[in-house]
């Protein structure tokens, strides 16, 4: 996760905290601190509070009580501050806005676990709840991973770099407990609940997309369901550091089910053979022609009738003709068009 490329910065929440277990007084290492305050430098146009970089240059040593403190007051005041910001009218940068999300959460959770006051674990329990009552339910954020998930759009350098960001965020926090339950739903990557991927070719696509592939860290398996049917999984793989979720010990209850999205479809049909065929189709004329016997055989009687009918009336017709002409007469046969016919 901390690592930089031309095309990639070093992700903002893995730098400020690469540790969940912290001990006192040295809460960052020198080279965690230095990679801390680089992250910070580069996005110094948007999140630009000394106290915050004062704070973090401060976790390197704070080995008294007055220093504990001082820092826990300076990290108090930045989290009111990024709060404020993200409340901003022009505050609408969906990627800016996860960053900030995330300074608040590292600074919160250092706030707390520096307090002597707070209990054990507090600051973890803040992290989790800002992820998933804030994070969660910005829109600005989530409608921007839906589009860049959707298969109607087409992703950009800045929707790909918030789907890595996010990611990222979501591996540090949960790790193989990304799928659990969260309000009811369940997710994938904020963007997409779980319950709308309906087939193969749409788990394809989402773990075809270049970032998911390269970040998501997940492991997509098929399990044989029967003759006809086959079970799609995906799983999110375990970290190789530790996660909130697993040091909070937040998901204990969770089965390895609830961790798993499984998938049922219809295996694909093999072509059928010229024997398979050929029965098809002699089944197909044998039905055709049952039914043509079973409809006359239905109406036969009236059928009867009416040919029997059209029969009679023409030999009466042909007997009067003969009288007319042994006795010199005329017959005269009324016409359905209004003339009369000899």
């Amino acid at each position: 996760m901390l690592r930089r490329t031309c095309f990639a910065r070093v992700h903002l929440f893995s730098a400020l905290v690469p540790q969940v277990k912290v001990q006192a007084p040295h809460f960052l290492s020198v080279e965690d601190l230095a990679t801390a305050k680089a992250a910070l430098e580069e996005r110094k146009p948007y999140i630009d509070y000394p106290e915050l970089v004062q704070c973090i240059e401060a976790l390197g040593n704070i080995d008294n009580a007055r220093k504990k403190s001082d820092v826990t007051k300076k990290l108090s005041r930045c989290v009111d501050a990024l709060r404020a910001q993200l409340y901003h009218k022009d505050s609408t940068d969906p990627r800016r806005r996860l960053e900030l999300h995330e300074a608040v959460m590292a600074a919160g959770f250092y706030e707390r676990v520096i307090s002597v006051t707070q209990l054990e674990g507090e600051g973890i329990r803040y992290v989790m709840n800002h992820f998933n009552f804030d994070v969660r339910r910005d829109t600005l954020i989530t409608q921007k991973v839906h589009e860049a998930l959707s298969k109607e759009k087409t992703t950009t350098p800045e929707s790909e770099q918030l789907l890595r960001d996010l990611l990222l965020l979501e591996r540090r926090l949960t790790g193989k407990y990304r799928f659990s339950q969260f309000g009811g739903r369940r997710w994938f990557a904020l963007g997409t609940p779980l319950s709308e991927i309906k087939t193969e070719e749409e788990v394809q696509r989402l773990l075809g997309i270049s970032v998911i592939k390269s970040d998501g860290n997940f492991t997509l398996g098929e399990v044989d369901s029967g003759k006809l049917w086959k079970t799609i999984t995906i799983r999110p793989n375990e970290e190789q550091n530790a996660t909130f979720a697993e040091v909070g010990n937040i998901f204990k209850d969770t089965r390895e089910t609830d961790t798993t999205f499984e998938l049922r479809v219809q295996k694909p049909q093999k072509p059928p053979d010229f024997w398979e065929r050929l029965r098809e189709t002699l089944l197909r004329y044998w039905v055709l022609w049952f039914a043509a016997w079973v409809t006359f055989f239905m109406v036969d009687e009236e059928i009867i009738t009416l040919v029997a009918l059209i029969f009679l009336k023409h030999r009466q017709t042909k007997i009067l003709e003969e009288e007319a002409q042994k006795s010199g007469s005329k017959v005269y046969i009324a016409s359905s068009v209004g003339r009369s016919r000899e």
